[in-house]
């Protein structure tokens, strides 16, 4: 990283990567992986002292849910190696509350309430929402045409993908793409 002007007259200052990956693992269960790195152009010293160098990562996190083909979550998992703070890891034991949520309408609102404030890590709620987004762009596709299991694997992919309609502009229910999905 530097400290460079793009062709915009722009200096860049702050940069986070965010990651999801989709895994259907041996046991037919779901992992959906998220990662959030974030970094500085410039050097920081942190709260506690800390100096960090350009580029460092100062937020690297990182949460894998194990999901079922309900997208009920099974196992959590969240590291942080690299936060800002010595408090910050003792917000990792409260997603453990996710275990026997579904993600689905709602889960927004729900993973607000759980961790929203101090119940939790600003960061890692945060990198909730694209894992939820990930899950729902893995397993309904997946288990209708990679892996399906079922004849009805078809028909829950359906549901789905119905359950998707006016959830954006793309998808309003009067939509040329909204209608395809209807057929």
């Amino acid at each position: 990283m530097t400290n460079d002007v793009d062709e915009q007259g722009r200096r860049l200052i702050h940069r986070r990567k965010v990651e999801c990956l989709g895994y259907l693992r041996a046991d037919g269960l779901w992992d959906i992986e998220g990662r959030l790195d974030d970094s500085k152009t410039h050097p920081v010293t942190l709260a506690e002292g800390r100096a960090l160098a350009i580029g460092q990562t100062f937020h690297g996190m990182y949460i894998r849910l194990t999901l079922d083909d309900d997208f009920i979550v099974r196992e959590v998992q969240v590291c942080m190696p690299q936060v800002p703070t010595s408090e910050c890891r003792a917000a990792a034991p409260a997603y453990e509350k996710l275990l026997g949520e579904r993600i689905g309408a709602g889960f927004s609102r729900r993973i607000k309430e759980l961790f929203g404030g101090i119940g939790g890590c600003v960061h890692l709620t945060e990198l909730l929402l694209p894992i939820a987004t990930t899950a729902f762009q893995t397993i309904p596709m997946a288990r209708a045409m990679i892996a399906p299991r079922t004849a009805a694997d078809t028909e829950a992919y359906n549901r789905a993908t119905a359950g998707l309609l006016n959830t954006c502009h793309a998808l309003r229910d009067d939509s040329p793409v909204a209608i395809l999905l209807k057929k």
